[in-house]
């Protein structure tokens, strides 16, 4: 790392560029000064989305067979793995490197505690709402702080892809249930989410409820870990 820069690889790790080319869309305007990002997708062996712990792992084993060639990767001072779960690729590139490496998930709930004092998750599938709500509670503890997670019913190259208004339906259902539930920050739980802020405070405040903080894990994590890597070099 320069005295100036710290560089960031920001790794899609299944192999859909639609949702790479989202996350650049969405980065662009909120890297902060002195930060240059890479972009990373999943080779064409890792599966175009990431639904399950099966393909979680499918995801880590393609990217990683890549990410392990040093000379390509070691001058990288951070990593960020642009999946919403506890993505296994996140602790292999920590042994790998030895340097800051953040997955969206655990990004999004630490500025989440920062901004609220009741947290939920707005998700893809239904699949996911178990194992986002033990690794919630795991990351939170018994504090009452997690209200729950809300899936939408699509999926992570559905978000980009499905009719815009079919999209913005199953966005904005799910999030005024999780402000019903009495939600004062919820988080976008999926990459394909990135960008929806707006929709989802529009969606709360038109259901008459409290208004809501939300968090994009990608923006979040990008913050947190220029910090990181920063005070690491």
């Amino acid at each position: 790392m320069s005295s100036e820069t710290v560089s960031i690889l920001v790794i899609n790790p299944n192999s859909s560029r639609i949702i790479t080319d989202g996350l650049k869309r969405n980065l662009a305007p909120c890297i902060p000064p002195g930060t240059k990002v890479t972009y990373f997708t999943g080779p064409s062996d890792a599966p175009p989305s990431i639904n399950d712990e099966h393909t979680s792992q499918q995801s880590e084993q393609a990217c990683l067979r890549l990410l392990e060639d040093s000379s390509s990767f070691s001058k990288f001072d951070g990593f960020l793995v642009c999946c919403f779960s506890d993505h296994p690729l996140t602790y292999s590139l920590r042994k790998l490197y030895n340097k800051p490496v953040l997955n969206i998930f655990h990004a999004s709930l630490i500025q989440g505690l920062l901004l609220g004092s009741r947290i939920g998750i707005i998700t893809t599938g239904p699949d996911w709402i178990e194992p986002l709500t033990k690794g919630a509670v795991d990351f939170f503890g018994g504090n009452g702080r997690f209200v729950g997670v809300e899936a939408t019913g699509l999926g992570v190259v559905e978000l980009k892809t499905d009719g815009e208004g079919q999209v913005e339906e199953q966005v904005r259902k799910s999030a005024s249930e999780m402000a019903n539930k009495g939600a004062a920050v919820i988080v976008l739980g999926c990459a394909g989410m990135a960008g929806m802020e707006r929709m989802v405070k529009s969606a709360v405040q038109s259901a008459g409820l409290p208004p809501v903080e939300v968090v994009d894990g990608a923006k979040a994590g990008i913050e947190l870990l220029s910090g990181l890597a920063r005070k690491a070099g």
